[in-house]
């Protein structure tokens, strides 16, 4: 009787261990994607949503980036903004990027892919991608000096090539009339190979039974590609056209920064470059903080647009 006893006692112990040891098991294995995610979570925090934070909290301030005290000033920041004719002359040329880039850079690269798709197995396909994308991987002090030596009015590739035939010298970057469509040629020369290269990756994952199948039923080229290839590729589309709302103001700033600064008259710029302007050069941190949030609500309304009506049209699977 004492040793049943002494083994039921020993037995409970262990049963219990075993429990605290299954618990402890089954936490570690619940937080652990957590955790894997934690690093992420953090560098979006520190580098993303405080400085979102932090930008709409200075937007309410009048601060130069040197005093150490900021002065409330409420919603002047952003009523001084429809009085500045600088600003005006922002929002137009932000529009008018908007305008000619989205569709070169989402349709021009989409009409190119299904141009090489074709010829995919042919040895010159290589070559005609490394041809697009290598801009895509030039940095933009590099692509700049360049585009500046092609735009140069004396000395110019452009200008002595038009010379031929009989075309009078070209002032690119100081017209007006010029100016701001040879930073949209620049803009897209920049970002044209790395759609190109989505487009071709995503042609490249259409199921092969599906364009057999067409061409059984007497379906032509043209009529594939439209027909079976594009609606199986309308991911990767909506992927580009998002993207390239999201970012088409900051894709244009180098070519502004680098080829015109803005000029000739602010003809070139746009709400990016009126924003590094208040603050890194004017040093008007608020309103720069109030551009800011306007166009980060911007960005947000767009997307919201986007994903409202035209997701709608995407072929999933």
């Amino acid at each position: 009787m004492a040793t049943t006893r002494t083994s039921n006692e020993m037995q409970v112990p262990a049963r219990t261990t075993s429990r605290r040891g299954f618990a402890w098991h089954r936490l570690i294995e619940g937080a652990t994607p957590y955790l894997l995610i934690a690093p992420l979570i953090f560098l979006i925090s520190v580098f993303v949503y405080w400085p979102l934070f932090y930008s709409t909290y200075l937007s309410f301030f009048d601060w130069n980036f040197v005093r150490p005290d900021k002065a409330f000033v409420g919603w002047d920041n952003y009523t001084r903004l429809l009085d500045d004719p600088r600003f005006a002359r922002a929002l137009h040329g932000t529009w008018i990027y908007f305008v000619a880039l989205i569709p070169i850079q989402v349709f021009l690269p989409l009409g190119l892919a299904m141009l090489l798709w074709p010829i995919r197995r042919a040895k010159s396909q290589a070559s005609y991608r490394i041809m697009l994308f290598s801009p895509t991987v030039i940095a933009w002090s590099v692509g700049a000096v360049m585009w500046l030596w092609i735009f140069n009015p004396l000395q110019g590739l452009l200008n002595k090539l038009l010379a031929e035939f009989g075309v009078e010298r070209i002032n690119w970057l100081s017209d007006r009339d010029t100016a701001i469509w040879t930073v949209i040629v620049v803009a897209a020369w920049k970002t044209l190979g790395f759609h190109l290269i989505l487009y071709l990756a995503a042609l490249e994952a259409v199921p092969h039974d599906y364009v057999e199948a067409a061409a059984l039923d007497g379906a032509n080229n043209w009529q594939i590609m439209w027909t079976i290839r594009f609606p199986l590729i309308t991911p990767t589309f909506f992927f580009v056209l998002v993207t390239t709302v999201i970012s088409v103001n900051e894709d244009v700033f180098g070519a502004i920064n680098v080829l015109t600064q803005g000029g000739p008259f602010g003809s070139t710029t746009n709400i990016v470059y009126y924003l590094y302007e208040q603050g890194f050069q004017y040093f008007q941190i608020g309103a720069a903080s109030a551009v800011s949030v306007i166009l980060f609500l911007a960005t947000v309304l767009l997307t919201w647009v986007q994903f409202r009506f035209v997701e709608r049209h995407v072929h999933y699977g």
